[in-house]
């Protein structure tokens, strides 16, 4: 069977439209021709176009049957539409010749627009799913899966792709796993105009007023008819000035937050930078969250509307103001895109203690202050800890990398030499995932078609540039399959460019096998000489550090540091955990964070937060 289609039910939101949510329903009728087992056709059991057009053609032969004809109920349809992993009921009937009559479907579960985990292209291919369970004149089960596959092609594909449905069919019940054994049936079933036509009429809503009816149907037609531009739209209109206008959300949108007061507050580093602090506020709470993005990433992967993001679950959760750092490493700003000598210790120096001082004086005294940094963003706030700039926080999620980064031997020779060749080969004040869809053509061109050149997990320029970026990998931030397909076509949007020094301070970082400061003359004299070590001279808060078991980027970093200090403290309290099947990025970022990774994280807050 070609995916797990366990059902995986939405998770809980104190939005109330969503629980009044009107459903939609339609019917479709399908029909076609199969081969069996028995037939022996070398191909039989194959999972490819050509095996599935052999027995369809085996199937007219012997006039091998089969057809269905299903109501598809979507209920709540805007969850539905946000949750590609939703699956909507369906009931009706299968016929099938061989079997010898037409037989109730007895449970059935339908997918929108879910993407294939086998699928070598991410972001050109999705599928329509079928998965029917049904028992014969004889009261023996059997399972109907079929699929539909929407793949990024010519316009001309349009109707062929989305009207034939790859179907086999098993004996025995397969509902929720893989099937382990080989299908009885299998061959195409089809749609034609006259059905289609037929289907259109069908669209019923039970919105309880003529208003929320058409709109429930129009966000259904809407759904369909943009994965169908996403699939066919760039065969046509795909160039380089539309990749570098393309905007599927407005920069620094909020829009992903619903239900809260959102505020943006402005503040200045002492050594001159204007950095800003964005509110999301339900209602004043004792327990206060603040967030700190990588580099070259911003509040924006904490607030993404394509699915249910970490800002809205916490609101969700009961914490109900939520603050979000931008500092100087945001894409929101042009600092990345200067020629600079930053590094890390100005962010630990200047950004963080300075937001949390911001934050104060807007909050109750008594506020307690939960940290969730990533990346970069979690090296710099343990560093100011460490360094003992900053106390008073009650808790810290930290996640991927902190206190001993650690990298791959492919990125280190990247590390190593990428900040030299950028600034002095290609001169060019910054690197970044956009450099392939730059209008015109330019030198630094040539590291993206490079990496272009060597790379067949994804046809997504700004993706592969994030490899490139960020580590070694195919790719190296996230795990594709974690990603929701928007997310994916928006990676030149959610991470910007960078200067080159954050990496030379990495590699100081990398060779010394732990967090140090770059340079320890003049105001920097006052870091410690060790991040690492003297966070075992200072109050350590309760911290979490965390990290995807496929982190390619910062491969079992946090796991060194929490082992490192606990080897040096057993009494420190601390923890570590980690995430099957995630990596760098998508900890945050991936589309089911919600039901993965997010109850680990509240699971811990809740924990300091009663302790405290």
């Amino acid at each position: 069977m070609r995916n797990n289609l366990k059902r995986k039910d939405a998770s809980p939101s104190s939005d109330p439209t969503l629980d009044d949510s009107p459903s939609v329903q339609f019917t479709e009728d399908m029909h076609g021709y199969v081969a069996i087992a028995s037939d022996a056709l070398s191909s039989f059991g194959k999972d490819d176009a050509k095996a599935f057009e052999q027995a369809k053609s085996q199937g007219m032969k012997a006039h091998r049957t089969l057809k269905f004809h299903l109501t598809i109920s979507i209920e709540h349809i805007e969850r539905f539409i946000n949750d590609p992993n939703l699956s909507a009921d369906a009931f009706g009937y299968v016929e099938c010749s061989e079997l010898g009559g037409r037989f109730e479907v007895e449970k059935g579960r339908f997918n929108l627009f879910t993407r294939p985990t086998s699928s070598p292209d991410f972001d050109a291919a999705k599928e329509m799913h079928y998965h029917l369970l049904f028992r014969d004149q004889n009261g023996s089960p059997w399972t109907f899966y079929g699929y539909k596959v929407v793949e990024r092609q010519t316009p001309e594909e349009l109707w062929s792709q989305t009207t034939t449905l790859y179907t086999r069919l098993w004996q025995g019940e397969f509902m929720d796993t893989q099937s382990p054994q080989p299908p009885w049936a299998q061959g195409i079933l089809t749609l034609n105009m006259a059905d289609f036509a037929k289907q259109m009429t069908t669209l019923r809503s039970n919105g309880k007023t003529l208003a929320a009816r058409t709109k429930a149907i129009a966000l259904f037609m809407d759904e369909f008819a943009a994965n169908l531009w996403q699939a066919y739209a760039p065969s046509v209109f795909d160039t380089e000035s539309s990749r570098w206008n393309e905007h599927i959300y407005p920069l620094g949108t909020t829009q992903g937050v619903k239900d809260a007061k959102v505020s943006h507050h402005p503040f200045q580093t002492e050594d001159g930078l204007s950095l800003s602090l964005s509110r999301f506020q339900r209602k004043a709470s004792k327990d206060v969250v603040l967030l700190l993005h990588g580099l070259t990433t911003s509040t924006d992967m904490f607030i993404m509307p394509e699915h249910y993001n970490l800002t809205s679950y916490l609101l969700d959760q009961g914490y109900t103001d939520v603050f979000s750092l931008d500092w100087r490493g945001s894409n929101r700003f042009v600092y990345n895109l200067k020629v600079h000598r930053y590094t890390m210790d100005d962010v630990a120096l200047y950004d963080v203690p300075k937001a949390l001082e911001v934050m104060r004086a807007m909050l109750p005294a008594g506020t307690r202050i939960h940290v969730i940094a990533h990346c970069v963003g979690s090296i710099t706030f343990m560093s100011s800890l460490s360094a003992g700039l900053i106390d008073g926080v009650s808790s810290v999620i930290s996640n991927s990398v902190s206190l001993t980064p650690q990298i791959r031997w492919q990125s280190r020779i990247k590390l190593k030499f990428a900040p030299w060749i950028v600034d002095h080969v290609f001169r060019y004040p910054y690197i970044s995932p956009e450099m392939s869809y730059l209008p015109g053509w330019r030198s630094v061109k040539l590291l993206a078609l490079m990496e272009h050149a060597i790379r067949r997990e994804c046809k997504e320029p700004a993706c592969h540039m994030v490899s490139f970026m960020w580590g070694w990998g195919f790719p190296a931030a996230y795990e594709h399959k974690n990603l929701h397909p928007l997310t994916h076509r928006r990676l030149k949007d959610l991470f910007g460019g960078t200067s080159m020094n954050y990496f030379r301070h990495m590699n100081k970082m990398v060779s010394e096998a732990e967090s140090v400061p770059y340079d320890r003359q003049g105001i920097y004299e006052q870091l410690p000489s060790s991040y690492l070590k003297n966070m075992t001279q200072i109050k350590v808060p309760p911290i979490l550090f965390v990290s995807g078991d496929h982190n390619l980027i910062f491969p079992d970093s946090n796991k060194r540091t929490f082992e490192s200090l606990k080897a040096a403290d057993a009494n420190m309290p601390i923890e570590f955990q980690s995430f099957p099947g995630y990596g760098h990025q998508d900890v945050f970022m991936g589309k089911d964070c919600h039901r993965d990774i997010f109850p680990s994280l509240i699971k811990f807050l809740n924990k300091q937060k009663g302790a405290n």
